[in-house]
């Protein structure tokens, strides 16, 4: 297998150092900073120095610099890399889909907490009270810092670069397993690694089904939008979105299990939809493109006229047409060197995921 593929697995495995080591960091910066946090605006400005720092610099900065530098790459080969490339209509059903996944969210959470509360496990004050006039500004920072940022950063971090490495790999199955117990433990809190694992699974399904980060992070965007929209609504009493978790509190266990499944069943018809639109358009790209085309009958293949280009042929998803109905994808099989860093960083997460548990380290 080529070089390179090494080289990638080195360079993923440089990014989620700096994914993990950063994190670690500004943990401790805040921390022992003892940056005063008595007043919800000042609780914000906190926050906002730790995700600013965090997810410009280490998940997306560093990520960037180690997949172009040390990868030698193009700019546009980079973004490539990352699977952010042309912008599609049909990534927009990522929203509503994300508008499910909040609900759904909101649900497990719960549970995983509840569980947690049974083994003794005390859940850490939260921030302060929210100021009471509504303030705008407040407001967008929140959105910028709880939505839009991790959205981008986490995305680009968690399912760009890492999942084009395990695909040369694993199986798709395997990709999504590995993605999802990789942005679990990345969290590195032991309330959020169940429900987070699952959004990553579903994150990683999106990312390698379309190929392009975009529905990743248009649902990870969403998703967060409804929390900090709803705390708002809660707090201020907002027509829209006032009273929503009085409401899932007042009702009963049957009620909310049949909305738990009509919201997962709308999330599904999203992803189905999505998928069905994005199969459409793969089926026409091949239907084109053999027009331009001769077959082999000898050896029932398709013949491709011109400079052959086996890039595209991955692009058009015609490989078993090309290179004839036995082929099998190539994978490179990882040693152990190539997986030692991964290895460490799996330890020191789940570790620091245990402390949070048994101390509530830094929360």
């Amino acid at each position: 297998m080529p070089l390179w593929l090494k080289k990638d697995y080195k360079a993923v495995a440089y990014v989620l150092c700096s994914c993990v080591g950063g994190l670690i960091f500004m943990r401790l910066i805040v921390y022992f900073a003892a940056m005063p946090s008595d007043t919800y605006g000042q609780s914000l400005a906190s926050t906002a120095v730790f995700s600013l720092c965090s997810q410009l610099i280490f998940f997306l900065l560093v990520p960037f610099c180690i997949y172009k530098f040390y990868g030698k790459r193009t700019f546009k080969q980079t973004l490539g890399f990352s699977s952010i490339g042309k912008f599609k209509a049909y990534y927009l059903l990522a929203v509503p889909l994300g508008i499910s996944v909040y609900f759904l969210t909101v649900g497990v959470s719960s549970a995983w907490t509840g569980l947690l509360k049974l083994t003794g496990y005390t859940v850490a004050s939260s921030s302060p009270d929210m100021p009471e006039n509504f303030v705008l500004g407040f407001f967008i920072a929140e959105i910028l810092l709880t939505a839009a940022l991790p959205a981008v950063c986490e995305e680009f971090s968690m399912r760009g670069g890492l999942l084009t490495t395990a695909k040369n790999s694993f199986k798709t199955v395997w990709c999504i397993v590995l993605c999802a117990v990789i942005f679990g433990l990345f969290h590195q809190n032991i309330r959020q690694v169940f429900y987070t694992s699952l959004f990553g699974a579903l994150a990683a399904y999106l990312t390698i089904r379309t190929k392009s980060l975009y529905p990743a992070m248009l649902m990870h965007f969403t998703n967060n939008f409804c929390s900090v929209f709803i705390s708002y609504a809660e707090n201020y009493d907002w027509a829209v979105g006032g009273g929503f978790y009085t409401m899932l509190g007042s009702m009963p266990v049957w009620g909310l299990a049949l909305i738990f499944l009509a919201v997962g069943a709308f999330g599904a018809a999203m992803v189905v939809l999505m998928m069905y639109i994005r199969d459409r358009r793969a089926i026409d790209k091949k239907t084109e493109a053999l027009k331009d085309c001769a077959f082999d009958a000898t050896n029932k293949r398709v013949v491709l006229f011109g400079e052959f280009d086996a890039q595209k042929v991955k692009e058009l998803e015609m490989e078993r047409e090309v290179y004839g109905s036995d082929y099998v994808e190539k994978r490179y099989k990882p040693e152990l060197r190539d997986l030692a860093i991964y290895i460490a960083l799996g330890v020191v997460t789940l570790l620091t995921t245990v402390f949070t548990y048994a101390w509530g380290f830094f929360y």
